[in-house]
């Protein structure tokens, strides 16, 4: 070990000291401890904690990140170096990777020794703060350009020189960095943030593009071929981008013409072959509109449940002072000279996160305001029991993000235990929302369930109707959860869209089974055969008393069912109102149960049109996965008896007393029921071509259509089928299944 005075003298030697008195420099120097490490050593990688700096005393060290599985390297360090300096305070964690190319010997210098001095000798440590900050923009900067699709084959020295010409530029959010039609002087790449992509037609009228993020370009067409912008650039949140005008790139064309032609050729190559996007974080801005909530505990369980999709960072304005170790240091305005600062420590908090929820004050201060810029996805957090009357506070937060293509969505959050929601249509009415979710205070599995819609992992299931076929969905609803699959959102149709609505209420299945198997059992009354063969009223009294009031925006997870509009030729999709209109319509096979009206139309069993509707739960989920079950088969009633011409009802029914039967025909209960399905049957095949990530056949053909007293029988061979595919399909590393 180095005694004081060489100790004081490596350190003097790095620019981060040059500035140090005697005094504060003797103090840090009793701080260090030297740490030895051998070759090939990782020192630290990605998402490890940010513990502290390291100065080489000896040997060389390689800083990279992995991307897309590739290895970049950012810069090699040797004697007097200082490395590791990305996150100045605070509990963050490392955004790259370093290891040992030799035996080192390293001074390590402890983050909480830094902020203890930065305490207790705040102007004398204000330079060393200052460098730290410059290196940490040097340190994003150079790890955007390893990442940006046109300089990442650079070799290390052109990058370090290209480095140099670029002009990190701070970009407020709604501002444009780029116009259409502008002369294009210079190139951007964005260090951090994000940017919709539009153009303006011979109208004026405005089209979307798309948007881009960290490591992405703008404006490298114009600059190389000096024509003007095609497009409009717009901040969506607030940004760093590195400029590079055509000076300076027309500087390094000239000095380094080759390789900068050659990496500007390979990076378009890979472009085009492989179509990938930097991985970027997915950022949340919470606002909480129930001050009684307990907003700790809830955040608690979500970062929780939002950890098994990857690393999380919470932030709070309380959390940005800790870590700044100043108060108001989140409040800092665009503006303010310490904004950059603060900047560039978020950003570090994106690269080195999967998710960063930015948790809003409990009003539109400035951190609040930051919030709502950062996100691309603003969460609305209420108690249940709350008045649903937008208040003050969220018409504040509504007008400042009007401008912002943001999602929002609300959660509502209900005590434990809680029989079921109520009045959540009064919440969505006023309101303008992407979706909505329930949560019960402490259940974790409602959480983990918002955790996967938020990240895109959510999994949805569709229940085919089938009549008595349809007791095999509840096999398989068994078979899942012995699985620990869990079901996000549901849907089906007819016989599907009962047990999906009993599951969304959140049932079991031994429940579920059980009531619809007395449903169905209880039969309808024949009727006068004008309009349909059974009345329909013991049906609607029985699913009446089964649901009662029940309003579906009201169900524990996302639902739908689907009907056929007869009189409009169209599908029609029930989402939200009455639970029971929208079953009722979803269980009317036309000739059987006379329609259903809804403002003036006529709605009969979606199996009409769509028996499976596979492509409605695709609009729901979009991003996840989806499990289709249809338990009916392309061909069935076989083996029907010729005949040329009409059938006497009169002698089938005394062939039917006969002991042994020689005319086999299906009632015509069977012959209806299997004709409403047709329609939805044809579509089979595309369900097999990819709309399901995992389709699920039943064996029940061999159960008629009216098989209601064996329902048992009809669940117990769904489940037995749906274990066997479901063990095939988890061995499969690319199903994606949803974490429980």
């Amino acid at each position: 070990m180095p005694n004081a005075n060489e100790l004081q003298a490596l350190l003097k030697q790095n620019i981060l000291f040059a500035e140090t008195g005697p005094d504060l420099l003797a103090v840090i120097a009793e701080s260090v401890r030297l740490l030895t490490v051998k070759r090939g050593t990782v020192i630290f990688r990605a998402s490890d904690a940010a513990s502290g700096l390291y100065l080489i005393v000896d040997g060389s060290i390689q800083i990279f990140i992995e991307h897309h599985g590739e290895r970049l390297i950012l810069t090699h360090a040797a004697k007097g170096h200082l490395f590791g300096e990305f996150l100045l305070s605070g509990n963050g964690v490392r955004s790259t990777n370093a290891m040992a190319l030799s035996d080192c010997d390293l001074l390590f210098w402890p983050i909480g020794a830094f902020g203890d001095l930065l305490a207790k000798h705040a102007d004398a440590m204000t330079p060393i703060a200052s460098r730290l900050i410059r290196r940490l923009s040097w340190n994003q900067s150079m790890r955007t350009l390893r990442q940006c699709e046109f300089f990442g084959g650079l070799n290390e020295e052109i990058a370090r020189e290209l480095l140099k010409q670029l002009e990190l530029q701070s970009i407020p959010a709604n501002t444009l960095l780029v116009k259409q039609h502008d002369p294009a002087d210079a190139m951007y790449i964005v260090v951090n943030g994000q940017f919709e992509i539009s153009k303006t037609d011979m109208a004026g009228q405005s089209q979307i593009i798309g948007s881009i993020g960290r490591g992405e370009t703008v404006g490298e067409m114009g600059l190389l071929g000096s024509t003007p912008r095609s497009a409009n650039a717009k901040a969506l949140r607030d940004s760093i981008v590195a400029r590079l005008n055509r000076d300076a790139f027309e500087s390094l064309l000239r000095r380094y013409p080759v390789e900068i032609n050659q990496t500007f050729v390979r990076s378009l190559i890979r472009h085009v072959d492989s179509g990938k996007k930097p991985v970027t974080a997915k950022i949340y801005a919470l606002v909480n509109l129930s001050p009684q909530i307990d907003l700790q505990d809830f955040l608690r369980a979500l970062e929780h449940a939002l950890s098994n999709h990857g690393s999380v960072r919470m932030l709070s304005s309380a959390a940005v002072d800790q870590a700044f170790m100043r108060k108001g240091a989140a409040q800092s305005e665009f503006t303010d000279a310490d904004n950059a600062g603060l900047v560039q420590w978020l950003a570090e908090q994106e690269v080195a996160h999967r998710h960063v929820v930015y948790i809003a004050d409990d009003q539109l201060d400035a951190w609040s305001r930051r919030c709502l810029r950062q996100a691309d996805h603003v969460l609305f957090l209420a108690d249940g029991k709350d008045d649903p009357a937008i208040r003050s506070f969220e018409s504040q937060i509504l007008n400042e993000i009007s401008a912002f293509p943001l999602k929002k969505n609300l959660i509502l959050q209900h005590p434990q235990p809680a029989t079921r929601p109520y009045g959540t249509s009064f919440w969505l009415s006023s309101r303008q929302l992407d979706a909505h979710y329930h949560v019960r205070q402490g259940w974790q599995n409602d959480f983990d369930r918002l955790a996967r819609f938020m990240t895109g992992n959510a999994l949805g299931l569709v229940l085919g109707g089938g009549a008595a076929r349809g007791f095999a969905h509840i096999g398989v609803l068994k078979a899942l959860k012995e699985f620990n699959i869990p079901v996000d959102l549901i849907g089906g149709n007819s016989m599907g869209a009962i047990l999906a609505a009993e599951y969304a209420l959140q049932w079991n299945e031994e429940h579920i089974l059980e009531q619809t198997r007395q449903l169905c059992l209880q039969g309808d009354r024949f009727t006068l055969p004008l309009v349909s063969l059974f009345s329909g009223k013991t049906m609607t009294a029985a699913l009446q008393a089964l649901f009662d009031d029940v309003m579906i925006e009201d169900l524990w997870m996302p639902f739908f069912c689907v009907s056929c509009n007869i009189s409009r030729a169209r599908l029609m999709t029930h989402d939200q109102g009455s639970l029971l209109p929208a079953l009722l319509a979803s269980n009317a096979p036309p000739g059987l149960f006379p329609p259903q009206v809804s403002g003036g139309d006529l709605l009969v069993d979606g199996a009409l049109l769509n028996n499976l509707p596979v492509d409605v739960m695709r609009t729901f989920n979009q991003g996840g996965r989806i499990i289709a079950v249809d338990v009916n088969q392309r061909e069935d009633l076989l083996n029907n008896t010729d005949n040329v011409g009409g059938v006497s009802g009169w002698r089938v029914l005394l062939d039917s007393l006969r002991p042994v039967r020689h005319i086999h025909m299906p009632g015509i209960v069977q012959i209806l029921t299997r004709s409403s399905m047709i329609g939805g049957l044809a579509q089979q095949k595309k369900m097999h071509e990819g709309l399901a990530d995992l389709y699920l056949h039943p064996p029940v053909n061999t159960f008629p259509l009216t098989a209601y007293a064996d329902a048992a029988a009809i669940s117990e061979t769904g489940y037995r089928y749906a274990k066997e595919q479901l063990a095939l399909w988890l061995e499969n590393p690319g199903a994606g299944i949803p974490l429980e």
